[in-house]
């Protein structure tokens, strides 16, 4: 695309709707599963990541011929979701070197350019305006839940193809599917896992529990992910005894806990922040409160549990998603965490969105490689085309970029399956993928069972 048709998004302040983070993030850090504690960064991740205000950085890359493609990552990388960007920008930047190493794309070097939206919708405008309009980005991998809304028109309008590994918003359901792709389920999904999990021992391990009460914080982060825990629950039989809307950041939270009780409920869902999950939690326990809890992403890590005492949180249940069999059974998981440990750095591979991210860039890497073999011009329209078709059946299956470049080359057409589930991607941009319900005990998430999504 020329860059006069690029399009500015204007800054619109409270207009800019704050979208769910809850429903992608969080995580117990098992190794068995892509997770990590929420707000922790090492040193050796936040290298790269650094990022201020509206400004972009550029991951060089060398050698290769012709004008290089960049791909954006507008991602938080300081402030409190910092982790977000420090956790996906090093795939970004593996895959990317991969790619470059097998020739580029049609002679042309892969460039990333990262850009810091500070988990803020004006932040976010400037960023993604920044990779359109300056950066001349062919594609995005990003962002996340709490700024896609504020950015999703400028990016559609200006045909800039994105596959976020971090946004599980509702509000992508119906939105997708034509430029806008993810390789995380969408928080629809999520709910109706935790509604499906509460009511089914088998999923839970302690009881078919009948009534429940959601205690749901009163920004939209939030507000999104509770329709679908409230419907789906009362759809498989269930009774909400209250769904509350509760004001977030107070010091304490004794009077809402006595309304919830009063309700008289069995499980109680936490659709707030950590730090106000620890709150709520910690002044049930000092009411008496006999029911048990259930969190959302967000609540379900380490860093959660080592807030409060075992006592607190013993039994209490929680979501992730799930590793996808596949991938684990054939050991791709654990060479994905080997290779990604030893490149970034880490203290371990096991970190929250980084296999969403590996799928997301390499199903972006195949589709410019498509678009290129099909001696078509390497603009937002045809990429966008092609990211479904090379992740769609029942063409040869592929589970890397090397391994489908070659492919690509021999004019095979490719079906990319990943390490979250088989990437096929639905007429919304949407994938479906396994969850797996956490149960804590004595300071530690296990599992308690995997949830399918045929079970939803």
């Amino acid at each position: 695309m020329s860059h006069n048709r690029r399009r500015f998004l204007k800054r619109t302040g409270g207009l800019a709707a704050v979208t769910m983070l809850a429903g992608c993030t969080g995580g117990d850090g098992d190794g068995n599963q892509d997770t990590t504690d929420e707000g922790e960064t090492t040193e050796s991740e936040t290298t790269e990541a650094d990022s201020g205000g509206d400004d972009s950085t550029t991951t060089e890359s060398s050698g290769g011929g012709g004008e290089a493609i960049n791909i954006g990552v507008p991602l938080p990388f300081s402030g409190d979701y910092a982790w977000v960007g420090a956790n996906v920008l090093p795939v970004v930047n593996m895959i990317a070197e991969e790619i470059n190493g097998q020739g580029g794309i049609d002679g042309r070097n892969v460039n990333v350019v990262q850009a810091d939206t500070e988990a803020s919708p004006d932040a976010a405008v400037s960023a993604v305006n920044r990779l359109v309009n300056i950066e001349n980005v062919q594609g995005v991998i990003g962002p996340t839940s709490i700024t896609m809304s504020a950015v999703i028109d400028t990016l559609v309008e200006n045909e800039v193809p994105v596959v976020t590994p971090t946004a599980g918003t509702t509000s992508l359901d119906t939105r997708g599917g034509d430029y806008v792709f993810r390789t995380v389920s969408s928080d629809s999904l999520g709910g109706r896992a935790i509604a499906r999990a509460a009511r089914d021992q088998q999923y839970n391990s302690i009881q078919d529990y009948e009534r429940m009460a959601l205690m749901v914080g009163n920004k939209e982060v939030f507000q999104s992910f509770k329709e679908p825990v409230r419907s789906s629950f009362e759809e498989f039989g269930g009774t909400v005894t209250t769904a509350m809307d509760v004001r977030t950041g107070k010091a304490s939270y004794t009077s809402e806990v006595q309304q919830m009780m009063d309700s008289d409920p069995e499980i109680t869902v936490l659709i707030m922040s950590a730090e106000d999950s620890v709150k709520i939690t910690e002044a049930g326990f000092q009411a008496g409160y006999e029911g048990n809890w259930f969190a959302t992403q967000d609540q379900t890590n380490q860093d959660f549990l080592s807030q409060s005492e075992n006592q607190v949180t013993n039994g209490m249940l929680g979501l992730n998603a799930a590793t996808y069999q596949a991938a684990e059974e054939a050991g791709r998981l654990e060479e994905f965490f080997q290779r990604i440990t030893e490149y970034a750095g880490w203290d371990e591979g096991s970190k929250t969105f980084a296999t969403n991210t590996y799928d997301a860039m390499n199903v972006m890497g195949l589709a410019l490689k498509q678009v290129a073999a099909d001696g078509d011009d390497l603009i937002g329209a045809n990429i966008a085309s092609a990211i479904p078709t090379v992740a769609k059946p029942p063409e040869e299956t592929v589970t890397g970029y090397t391994q489908g470049a070659e492919a690509i080359d021999g004019g095979t057409d490719v079906d990319y399956e990943g390490l979250v589930g088989p990437i096929n991607f639905d007429e919304n941009g949407d994938i479906v993928a396994p969850f797996s319900i956490k149960k804590a005990q004595d300071g530690t998430w296990t599992e308690a069972a995997r949830l399918p999504p045929e079970a939803l």
